[in-house]
Order: structure tokens, then C-alpha cells, then sequence
């Protein structure tokens, strides 16, 4: 809403738009605990673990039906073509972070790709919406898109660094969760780059079901090396070039300034 905001507009009506988007990321949740099997989602067992697979997906897909649905209600072909590219590419970024593997070349720049995608389409699309339902010119969409990219950036790689340092009853999550389904982040390329020729990194993916010997192994690999601090920094990065936009998103009141200017720097902070 922050992006849609004008100081002397009624933003009532854009409601029902961030309902379906918040829609959107919800139904993505659902889906990507099913493809991570991850065990938890905020501290509570995940819909599948509670239900089923089935069941979980089937949500997540009856949630996007319903996003579209309200979206439709607005008749405004821009907006949907905005939300319709989220959609596409917090797929495709799914799709190539599946297929990736620990002997992929360039494996950190496909990273970022695919978290370009993931996440940061879903944050610079929320973005581009609200500037748009609210009349933002091009140009002004176009800041607001680079704006949440890199804010979207930011909060995806602090979240895959908690996988390693953060605390289970803060995050929600265990520890090692990424690690333990064999999805490959940051600190873990940033280990496999720095390597030891793949140690104990190719026994946990190489083996069926790995020992939770060899998952310590490696979170110890990734914790003791400069995994984690290397990822922080590239936030940092994002975060500064997320503030750099500011003055591009002419944000109409001091407070609104304040707001766009600590966001970013919340995301650094996140514990959860």
C-alpha cells in the first residue's frame, strides 16, 4: 500500500487488490513447503505434514483462483499482466532452483537469477501494482519495480542465511531446513566455491536419504567458512541500492520517506 499511497486519494479501493496478492504469496507458500517438504511454516506444522500433499497443493491452487478472481473484478488489463508475470516468473525461478545441482557451473550467478525470480519478481511486482492502481507514471512504476527488486533480494538472502544462524524458536523453522531438502542457497554455493573439492558437501548430495552426521558436517563447513558473512554483505548491497531509489519514488511526505528508508533496513535486521 505504501507504493500506492497519494496523500489526498482514497486508497479503500485498492484493498481487495492486496487481499489477492497476499493471496498469491500464500498459495506459493503452500506450494513450496510440498516441493522443499519442509516440515514447519512459522513454528505450526506445514499443510501437508497436517493433511496431505494433495491437500496442500490443492489449496494453494484454489487460493490463486481466488486471487485472479478478485483481480478480474477490477478490469484493468495492466494489472493483470503485472500480476500474471509474478506468477510466471516465481514459477520459472521454482523450476530452475529444482533443477539446479551442486555441479552446475556458474552456480552462484543462477542463484541470483533464480531468487530474481522467486522472490524478488513477487516484492517489485507488489510494488509496480500499487503504483499503478494509483496512477504512478512509466517512469514511476519503474522505480517502484527496482525499488522492490532489490528489497525482495535483500529479504531472500537474509532468509536463506537464518537457515544456518538463525534460532528455531524465533525463525519457526529448524535449523538446516534448505540443507536438509537439498536446496542449494548462498552460503552453501559460497562453501562449495571455497571448497575442499566437495567433501563432505558431495557425500550429503550424493547420498539417498543423508545421516544427520553428514548434514552437521556440512552446516559446520558452511558456518565456519565465509558462507554466511559473504551473503549478509550482498544483502547490505541490495538493501543500499534499495535506499539509493528513494528520491526516484518522490515520496510525497517526510514519514512516507522514513517508512521507504527503514523497510530496506528492517530486512537486515529480520530474526524471522
Amino acid at each position: 500500500m505504501i507504493a500506492a499511497y497519494r496523500a489526498d486519494r482514497n486508497l479503500n479501493h485498492l484493498i481487495d487488490a492486496a487481499i489477492a496478492l497476499e493471496l498469491i504469496h500464500t498459495a506459493s507458500l503452500l506450494h513450496d513447503d510440498v516441493i522443499d517438504q519442509a516440515a514447519t511454516r512459522r513454528g505450526k506444522d506445514a499443510l501437508h505434514v497436517k493433511w496431505s500433499n494433495k491437500i496442500s497443493v490443492l489449496s494453494g491452487d484454489y487460493l490463486l483462483s481466488q486471487a485472479f478472481k478478485i483481480l478480474v473484478n477490477y478490469n484493468n488489463s495492466e494489472l493483470l499482466e503485472v500480476v500474471v508475470d509474478i506468477v510466471e516468473k516465481m514459477s520459472e525461478g521454482e523450476i530452475e532452483q529444482a533443477f539446479a545441482s551442486i555441479d552446475n557451473s556458474d552456480l552462484e550467478s543462477r542463484y541470483f537469477q533464480w531468487i530474481g525470480k522467486k522472490s524478488a519478481s513477487f516484492f517489485s511486482g507488489c510494488c509496480q501494482a500499487g503504483s499503478l492502481m494509483s496512477g504512478g507514471s512509466r517512469k514511476e512504476q519503474e522505480a517502484w519495480v527496482e525499488y522492490g527488486y532489490n528489497l525482495g533480494m535483500a529479504f531472500q538472502l537474509v532468509d536463506d542465511l537464518l537457515d544456518y544462524t538463525g534460532q528455531k524458536n524465533i525463525t519457526g523453522k529448524p535449523l538446516y531446513g534448505d540443507l536438509n531438502n537439498r536446496v542449494i542457497t548462498l552460503p552453501l554455493i559460497r562453501t562449495i566455491n571455497a571448497s575442499f573439492e566437495g567433501g563432505p558437501v558431495n557425500e550429503h548430495f550424493m547420498a539417498d536419504k543423508a545421516t544427520s552426521s553428514q548434514i552437521g558436517k556440512v552446516a559446520q563447513a558452511v558456518v565456519d567458512g565465509d558462507g554466511p558473512h559473504y551473503t549478509y554483505e550482498k544483502a547490505k548491497y541490495y538493501v543500499k541500492c534499495a535506499v539509493a531509489l528513494i528520491d526516484e519514488l518522490k515520496p510525497e511526505r517526510q514519514d512516507k520517506k522514513a517508512i521507504l528508508e527503514q523497510l530496506p533496513r528492517d530486512v537486515l535486521m529480520r530474526s524471522n
